[in-house]
Order: C-alpha cells, then structure tokens, then sequence
C-alpha cells in the first residue's frame, strides 16, 4: 500500500477529488485554486519527470481558474506549464547552452538533438508574432500568440526530459491515464442521457461542469446553443458524445490522437509476455554433464512454458489496451462529426496501400485491425439513435419513432444544401477572399472575425474558417501557413522514419501508428479547426514530443 501513497499519487488524487466535487457543485470552485497551489508547491520540490507525469496525465482534468469574477476563463495548465518549464530551466538547463570552448570564447551548445520541425515552428511563431501588426484587435492577437507559445513549452519540456526509452514509456502512461478519464466521462455522459431527461442533462453540463472546466461566459453560451445533440428528421434530437471538452468535435480529435498511444502500449505488454516466457533461442549445450549441469540439459529451456500461460498482470494489461481502442473509436463514432468519419478514408488507404506492399506486414496488420473495428463500431453505433429514443419513450411516457436515423448524418455529408454544409461553404468562400486581398501577414492573429465582419464577441464564441488552414492562412498569411505545412511534412517524415527504422517493435508500431492517425488528423483540420483546443493541442504536443523522441534515441538520426 505504501508504493501507491506517493506525494505524486496523492497530489493528482486530490485533483480528481477536487475536479469531480466541483463540476457536481458540491464544493465552490474557488477550490481548484488551493490544487492549483498545491501542484505549483509540489513541483517546485520535486524531481521534474514526476510533475511532468502530473502535467501530462492531468491535460483532460485542467480548469478555468476564478480568479475574478470577470476574469474566470484561464486554465490553470497555462501557470502549471510555465512553473514546470522554469523548474527544467533552473534545475537541469534547456536544450541550448553557452559555453566556453577550449579557447575560452562562448558559444551555443546544443544538449538535445534538434529537427528540421523546431526550426520550423519558431518561423511560424515569427509570422504569427509579425501578423499583430496588421491586426485591428491586438489584444486577441498577443493572446492567441502567447497561447501557442505556452503550449510549445510543453513539447520543448518533454524533449528536454527524456532522455531514454523507459522515459517515453512513462510520458505514454501518464497519457493513457488522461485518456481513461476522457473516456470514463464520455460512458458517464452515455449513461447518463439513457436514464436523464436531455434538457435536464444539457443544463446540468453547461451550468456546472462546463463553468469549472471554462468559465461562466462559456457557460452561458453553450446553455442555448451548442454542438452537444444530432438532429433528425421526424424524431427528438440525439446527444454527442463530447466527454470534458465544449464540442464533441474536440472529444473525436482527442480519441484519434490517443488510439496510437493505447495500441503501442498494448504491443508493448504483449511483447513483455514474449520476453518472459518465450526467450530468443540460445546456442545448444555441450553432450554430456559439465560442472553446474550435471545432466547436459540447457537450463534456459527451463524458462519456456506452454503457449497461453502468459503472466496475469501482462496478459490482462494487453487486453485492457485493446479495451480502450475501442472505446475510442467508438467514441469517435458517437461523436457525431461528420468530418472524423469522412477523413478517415486517406488514412486508410494509406494503411492499405502500405499492407499491399508487405512493409512489417505484422504490424501493419495490427493497424488494419483497428480500422477495422472502427468500422465495425461505426454500424454498431447505428444502434445508439433507436436504443435512445425508446428510453426517452419510458422517461416521458410518449412514443417515439424508433429508426436508424444515424446514418441521416452521415449520408448529409454529400448534401450542399444541408444548412451546416451551405453555411461552411459560404465561410469558406468569403476566408479565401479575404486571402486572395491580403496573402502575406492576413488579418492579425486570432481576428478571425473580422473576415466574417462581425463583433469581437464572436471570437470568444469560437468564430473560425471550418477549416485549419484558410483559418490560419486567412489570420496570419500564406507564408504562415506554408511553415505549418512543412511542420506537418517533417512529422510525416519523422513517423516513416520511425516506423522502417527504428529498432523497438513496440516505437515502429507507434510511428506506423502515429503517420497514419496523422493523416486522419490532418483530412479531419480540412473540415474544422479544433486541433487548436487547448487540451486536444496539448495532448497532441506530448505525443509528437514522444515521437522525436523516439527518433533520437531509436535511430540515433
């Protein structure tokens, strides 16, 4: 019992405790302060990888601190990130240095390996720095750029920090921690509109839940106009899964970037079982006895056991991995976005394309496995709308039309005439204007709606392009966007790399895994914008992080 009460466990504990008391109301919210102190005091004097641990596996639990009562919208990761980063500095350095060479001039020394994506990402913060300039609301635009930068701090943190393979192992746990949490909510959330009258759940998310985890001004807002339900012709409206995030756009993005996470570490467990019991062949002994072997026979065979008599522990951790893979995709599922289910396609033709050429053809297998059973839950899920509608007949007493009405949604996607596809195409049209007028710094960082010519109320309401790249091509200019764009090239690169050369069975799954959930990630960004959620962008840096991390000390390259 003494190993699990660690001041780390304890402290993150608390924040469980604390997080679930106040989104129920049972507690002022004010209490996330006094956790808030408690983590920045506990990182301060403790070893950096253990608050790293903590900072990861908490991405899913951070809230809106209320500090004043008009200023109740800053989550708390933005000072726990920033302590952590000045703990790295003070107590370790950071990835440069200067140093006095043997003449006794200083110079830069570089302590972590740096890539091609580094260099590229400062030149996009340059851009987006230089693009206040031109921006008429300046204020949204130094916020925005600042909060690209704290986030970037993260992955700088994580590159700095590990510096051997057990390393990246523990960053994949601390993340798939934060992932059962997300899905934890989403089955609560499940549940929960089976059994409670949908008004009274709406309210219920938006008035105390989506206050401590945002503030009272989203609050408000997402109380009469949200993402939250699917509506179909002729029957009640349908709930979204969207776990602890605003939209259930951000939940499906999030699920996507933690299935790699989930099926690496499961490979990782079934290769522990592999290592244990079925040990790589050792020369045969000598005829004959020999001092310490009195009957001749090699004592390394006494290891093997029969096939199927895995250890407990393992054997039981590979099948909860594979659990939680499809409890993510059947969260993306549920999640009723139209773009997560149409981008899917690249990535698997990707994955077939590469099973076709027969490159690690047990990997790759494993991979086609999941987009298998991904499809699988995605007709499963059909199930949800007429599951639904018969316990709302026996919430309400009235009947109601039990149908598949599931697949309206998705066979909306071909249809411009639907009011979501219309309206996207209209924002689409008037964002590429707006670049073809002014293509080198755009409208300013985070002024998105002035393209839309709207109040500047409507960016705290999430105003945006529907579309990764004309939003940051229409914010910060075409250059901008061209330095994205090689930052996406080099991590694609990056994942081939990983995948055909690195020396792990468990790190080449991963980058196998990480390229073809990447594509899926970029088909989703043609479609919305929420890679740039705060949790879902956090997440997504610790995972890239691990990924060059890999490449650094698997490949040595």
């Amino acid at each position: 019992m003494k190993k699990y009460l660690t001041p780390l466990n304890i402290v993150f504990a608390a924040e469980i405790v604390v997080v679930i008391l106040a989104s129920l109301g049972l507690i002022p919210r004010e209490a996330v302060l006094v956790w808030t102190g408690l983590a920045i005091f506990y990182m301060i004097f403790s070893p950096v990888e253990d608050s790293l641990w903590l900072i990861v596996a908490s991405i899913p639990l951070f809230v809106a601190l209320p500090v004043f009562d008009n200023f109740d919208t800053m989550a708390n990761w933005r000072i726990l990130i920033a302590v952590l980063f000045l703990c790295l500095f003070f107590k370790k350095g950071i990835s440069l240095s200067l140093v006095k060479d043997e003449h006794g001039r200083w110079r830069i020394r570089e302590n972590v390996k740096h890539y091609l994506i580094e260099y590229l990402s400062w030149a996009f913060l340059v851009v987006a720095a230089l693009s206040i300039l031109v921006a008429d609301y300046k204020i949204l635009a130094i916020k925005k750029l600042l909060f690209l930068i704290n986030i970037f701090l993260l992955y700088l943190i994580i590159r700095n920090l590990v510096k051997n393979k057990e390393a990246i192992i523990k960053i994949w746990q601390a993340a798939a921690v934060g992932g059962v949490t997300v899905i934890a909510v989403a089955l609560i959330q499940f549940m929960a509109a089976l059994f409670v009258p949908l008004f009274s759940l709406w309210q219920f998310w938006s008035d105390k839940v989506i206050a401590v985890f945002y503030g009272q001004n989203l609050s408000y807002l997402l109380s009469y106009s949200n993402t939250w339900f699917a509506y179909y012709a002729g029957n009640p409206p349908t709930p979204r899964l969207f776990s602890v995030f605003p939209d259930s756009h951000s939940f499906a993005m999030f699920c996507i970037i933690l299935v790699p996470i989930f099926l690496a570490l499961a490979m990782l467990a079934q290769r522990k079982i592999k290592k244990v019991f079925y040990p790589a062949p050792q020369p045969a002994p000598l005829r004959g006895a020999r001092p310490g072997n009195a009957t001749g026979v090699n004592p390394w065979m006494n290891r093997l056991k029969p096939e199927g008599q895995y250890p407990k522990g393992v054997s039981l951790w590979c099948g909860v991995y594979w659990v939680l893979v499809g409890l993510a995709l059947l969260g993306i599922a549920l999640s009723g976005s139209r773009g997560a289910w149409l981008s899917v396609l690249p990535a698997a033709t990707v994955l077939i394309y590469i099973y076709g050429k027969k490159l690690e053809s047990v990997l790759s297998k494993k991979a086609l496995a999941a987009f298998f059973i991904f499809g699988f839950l995605f007709l499963v899920s059909s199930l949800y709308p007429p599951l639904l509608y018969k316990f709302q007949s026996w919430q309400t007493g009235k009947a109601s039309t039990s149908t598949f009405a599931f697949f309206e949604r998705a066979k909306s996607i071909s249809d411009l005439e639907e009011a979501s596809n219309k309206g996207r195409l209209e924002i689409w049209r008037a964002t590429l204007k707006s670049i073809a007028q002014k293509p080198v710094l755009g409208v300013g960082l985070g002024n998105y709606v002035k393209i839309l010519e709207e109040d500047i109320s409507a960016a705290k309401k999430g105003a945006s392009a529907h579309n990764l790249y004309l939003d940051l091509a229409s914010e910060i200019g075409i250059p901008g966007v061209l330095f994205l764009i090689g930052m996406f090239a080099d991590i694609l690169y990056t994942s081939w790399l990983v995948f055909r050369r690195a020396k792990e069975p468990h790190f080449k799954f991963f980058g196998l895994l990480f390229g073809l959930y990447f594509i899926w990630i970029l088909g989703y960004s043609f479609f919305d914008v929420v890679l740039l959620n705060d949790k879902v962008l956090l997440f997504f840096m610790v995972s890239a992080a691990t990924l060059y991390s890999i490449r650094s000390l698997d490949l040595k390259r």
